[in-house]
């Protein structure tokens, strides 16, 4: 008897597992991008702290799906390949 423990994305009658988590982390990351009233996967001018201007799609650092409130300032997020805080961000507007 196999005793190894497998991640089963099935479950029983419920469908593509996988397919349901990568739709509740795309609903995470958009309720996330409207609370914090940012443009989230569109193309965007970013001034940051310090006379910094970027310009290009504003996605997450890396994917998240629960941020704590009081954690939100340090929310990373990166346009193209250039990273930064959200309490960086001076100004963000969408181009798009």
């Amino acid at each position: 008897m196999d005793k190894q423990g497998q991640l089963n994305l099935e479950g029983e009658g419920h469908g593509d597992g996988h397919g349901r988590w990568l739709t509740m982390r795309r609903l995470a990351v958009t309720d996330l991008a409207r609370r914090l009233n940012l443009p989230l996967g569109h193309k965007v001018e970013v001034w940051l702290a310090g006379g910094v201007c970027l310009r290009g799609q504003l996605r997450l650092q890396e994917e998240v799906l629960f941020i704590e409130e009081e954690r939100v300032r340090h929310l990373e997020l990166k346009v193209d390949r250039a990273s930064f805080t959200y309490r960086d961000i001076e100004s963000c507007v969408r181009l798009d």
